[in-house]
């Protein structure tokens, strides 16, 4: 079996990093006689963008088109322009030039993509989330690492899995960079380090981390250049300060220096010419994030540095970062489970996420018809995934699959006979290690052994021993597994339920992981598959039964539970509202009277008749980042308000008249409606903001993506996953929403009861959606009928409709705990107004009414009321005719 042994993105890896270094140039800009790190709303995206015009070129022939590509809703453009896509015309030096990385001199050349692309907009974003930590860039600026840029944009937004091959690439490259590797890796020329050296280290840098006496945590730690002759020591703190950079948890800070001008916009400018990150003339600390609260757990990095990253959807959170094996090589697996539970297809699965990585896999089975078991291959992986580069398109070249047959003696199979195979399988493994190529991937192991039906063989070799002999059988089977780890391999056995030596297995093995198949009667539910993981030796894991999927586009791909996806989002701190950035949407209102000028559908715009005026005294400021409930009786529209809410402009408070022009990304999580009656009230909602905010430029149209969940049993898990998995898909594709609404979240009590039963299920999604930087909005209806009741009311000359609460309490937990965590509660209950004539009247109308705002006084409703319509999607107060009628 031939099998490609080099990194993933190995062509392309070095040159993107130098190509992000290069574009970091592009927010240095000169005012007057100094020179200044701009905001990144001040740079083109085609001052990025010339940086990379490269990539369609080089690539063309691979099929990475996540990087080429633009999105489905045009928002993002492709990097190939017309210019480049007939790239066997351009001229020898530009094509020679592309081939080793370089930039395009000219941003408005034709070569270059004009418009935002998703790396222009993945490093326009770090950059302003680092942008906004530098209090003070003329004495420092900090910035993102190039690593984590360049190991986002590798990674493929819809399946987050993929990030495996990019972060396997980033470390082996600081691997490189340093000349050292973690002691378990094989076929390198590099250092070892171990364990108690990288523990070393992370101390070190919690010492400077935490808070002590006058420090705040705040303290900043130098980076270590990667130099001859240094200190191993000194290499290991390097790797770990860059890997912490390269996650997130550690930004870079750029000092001014006396070389430079005693300007550290000019430090970037030099940074960016040399394209190198560990070039000595160019030193730099790192410093956490403000929202930081701890670093990464030892045990995670430890399975980061040391481990195998698993390229399956949510491996990454059951065995915290990758899969560790023992300090003599090898890792023994027993895979548990009932026929039809997905033991063949899991194993077959992580062989082929791995042959990404140049491991092969020998598949030895006494069940499978190899024929059989080579065509299930291909639908273990997403599609996407299987058109990467690096993943091989013939089974042959990684999996070679044995039948029991091989290792028969007198038609029965004995665990004696399979040791000594194994012995044999050992030799020959460890004489190909030891021959590998000098570049070959620093990974712990090169061989995947997969043993299908081990308790097929043991059950017959305990039936052979006189009187099930314990101290026998235990003695057998310790040769055995010794024998499966002195292959240096990640060896899987898999074994069914109902045999005598089931739990003796799970003490000798490292890491015990039994499947289940539960298959539900109910109407609304589907069978479920479980994957409970029971030990890991070596390593921090998330033990416990997590969700496992096999079917489908998207491959095999595991569902973690949802406190250990919390336990990551664990070392940042909630996010607080930001309060210099804020909506005035609720202040920008109409007049009863001109409410016959907006139609009641989407057929035509609203007439020029219509104007708005700023109604302050009626409504609060909703700050970014806020949490928003929007609860009410009856079908008061709230579906439109919050949508209303989540797609207006957002100002800054050092101009209040002119909108940010950032465009609304909106997730709308419905437990209601379909994706049609969300777009149906984008179209109108968009018609009515040019009368709304005449300054805002036409190019920043909100968009609108929908999650709808159809009734029925739908896990917990499920559903938290798939909304992280919506945001982190949004973020890593540089276009992440900037609000999520969850809408109609009574209707859990009615037609989701799996969620219904799980009370901690909302206060979870809460900490998840703090952890991030976008704003909440949900929705909630206290089901109520009308009744006919003579309220008189003076003002109108008519009778107003009174409404009695149905609702069955259920949901009162719920809204309790909403507002503890929510910022902004308003509550949307009927209201009808009625005038002289049909043309003031308002029909359909809701009174909103301000019952709690983080940093600003609560409006007077009785005074100062103010009205939501239903038809119009305006907001409006009483027109002075009818209020003296």
């Amino acid at each position: 079996m031939s099998q490609n042994r080099r990194l993933p993105y190995h062509d392309i890896a070095s040159k993107l990093i130098a190509s992000t270094l290069r574009s970091f140039g592009e927010f240095v800009v000169k005012n007057g006689d100094t020179y200044e790190f701009a905001p990144p709303n001040l740079i083109s995206n085609a001052q990025i963008n010339r940086h990379f015009c490269w990539i369609p070129v080089i690539t063309r022939e691979n099929q990475v088109r996540h990087l080429r590509e633009g999105s489905a809703d045009e928002a993002l453009h492709p990097l190939e322009t017309r210019t480049l896509r007939h790239s066997s015309k351009l001229e020898s030096g530009i094509a020679e030039a592309f081939s080793r990385g370089e930039s395009v001199g000219d941003p408005s050349s034709e070569l270059v993509q004009q418009n935002p692309t998703r790396i222009s907009r993945l490093i326009k974003n770090a950059i302003e989330t680092t942008f906004e930590e530098s209090r003070n860039p003329h004495d420092a600026i900090i910035l993102p690492s190039p690593y984590q840029i360049v190991a986002d944009f590798l990674t493929i937004p819809d399946h987050p899995g993929s990030r495996a091959y990019s972060l396997l690439t980033m470390r082996s490259i600081l691997f490189q960079k340093f000349g050292a590797v973690p002691s378990t890796i094989l076929e390198h020329s590099y250092d070892e380090f171990t364990v108690q050296e990288l523990e070393t280290s992370y101390n070190s840098l919690m010492t400077s981390m935490r808070e002590r006496y006058r420090s705040k945590g705040q303290d900043k730690v130098d980076d270590i250049k990667a130099r001859p002759q240094m200190r191993r020591q000194d290499r290991v703190s390097g790797i770990l300060r860059h890997y912490l950079a390269m996650t997130g948890v550690l930004f870079l800070r750029f000092k001014a220096l006396e070389k430079y001008g005693q300007n550290p916009a000019e430090v970037i400018s030099a940074l960016s010419e040399k394209c190198d990150l560990h070039d000595l003339g160019i030193p730099f600390e790192f410093t956490k994030p403000r929202n930081l609260k701890s670093p990464t757990e030892f045990a995670e990095i430890v399975n980061s540095l040391w481990g195998i990253p698993v390229p399956i959807r949510g491996a990454d959170t059951i065995f915290r970062g990758g899969l560790n094996f023992s300090s003599r090589g090898g890792l023994v697996c027993a895979l548990h489970g009932g026929p039809g539970s997905g033991k063949t297809a899991l194993a077959l699965g992580v062989g082929a996420a791995l042959s990404g990585f140049g491991i092969r896999t020998l598949f030895l089975t006494a069940e499978e018809d190899p024929a059989d078991l080579k065509s299930r291959v291909a639908g273990l992986l997403p599609s996407a995934v299987r058109s990467l580069p690096f993943i091989p398109n013939d089974p042959d070249s990684w999996l070679k699959i044995q039948r029991f047959e091989l290792v028969r003696e007198a038609e029965e199979v004995r665990l004696s006979t399979l040791s000594e195979e194994f012995e044999k399988l050992s030799e020959a493994l460890e004489q190909r290690q030891t021959n590998g190529p000098s570049d070959a991937i620093p990974l712990p192991c090169r061989t995947i052994v997969v043993l299908d039906g081990l308790h097929e063989i043991a059950t017959q070799a305990l039936l052979d021993l006189e009187n099930n002999d314990a101290k026998k059988i235990t003695g057998e089977f310790h040769r055995f597994i010794e024998t499966c780890r002195r292959l240096r391999a990640l060896v899987i056995l898999t074994t069914g339920t109902d045999w005598n030596a089931d739990t003796s297995l799970d003490y000798l093995v490292d890491v015990a992981m039994r499947l289940s198949h539960e298959t539900e009667s109910n109407d609304g539910s589907k069978p479920h598959r479980y994957l409970t993981l029971s030990k890991a030796r070596h390593q921090l894991c998330s033990p416990g039964t997590h969700g496992l999927q096999i079917a489908g586009d998207k491959g095999v791909r595991f569902t973690p539970q949802i406190n250990y996806q919390l336990d990551r989002l664990s070392i940042w701190n909630a996010r607080l509202p930001y309060m210099p950035v804020y909506k005035r949407v609720m202040q920008i209102a109409c007049r009863q009277e001109d409410l016959k000028y907006i139609p009641d559908g989407p057929a035509s715009a609203p007439s020029r008749n219509l104007s708005f005026f700023s109604n302050d005294v009626a409504s609060v400021n909703l700050y970014r980042g806020s949490n928003i409930f929007l609860n009410g009786e009856g079908s008061g529209g709230k579906a439109g308000l919050a949508l209303k809410i989540a797609t207006a402009p957002s100002f800054h408070t050092d101009d209040g008249n002119t909108p940010i022009e950032k465009p609304e990304k909106v997730l709308v999580v419905s437990f209601l409606y379909p994706e049609e009656y969300y777009a149906n009230i984008m179209v109108r909602l968009r018609g009515l903001r040019i009368r709304e905010y005449p300054n805002l430029s036409p190019n920043f149209e909100p968009r609108l993506e929908v999650l709808h969940l159809y009734p029925g049993h739908l896990k917990p898990d499920a559903l938290y996953s798939k909304i992280e998995w919506a945001l982190r898909a949004s973020q890593l594709s540089g276009d992440p929403f900037t609000t999520i609404v969850i809408d109609g979240i009574h209707n859990v009590f009615l037609q989701f009861p799996e969620i219904e039963k799980q009370n901690l299920f909302w206060p979870q999604l809460f900490s998840l959606l703090r952890t991030r930087n976008l704003t909440s909005i949900l929705t909630h209806t206290i089901l109520s009928v009308r009744m006919n009741a003579a309220n008189h009311d003076s003002r109108y000359g008519s009778r107003t409709d009174a409404y009695r609460n149905v609702d069955d309490s259920r949901s009162d937990p719920l809204k309790h705990a909403l507002v503890l965590k929510t910022d902004f509660r308003f509550e949307i209950d009927p209201h009808e107004l009625r005038g002289p004539s049909p043309e003031v009247s308002a029909p359909h109308t809701f009174q909103v009414e301000t019952h709690s705002a983080i940093g600003q006084p609560i409006p007077d409703a009785r005074n100062n009321p103010l009205y939501w319509s239903r038809e119009k999607l305006v907001f409006f107060t009483e027109t002075q005719q009818a209020m003296n009628f």
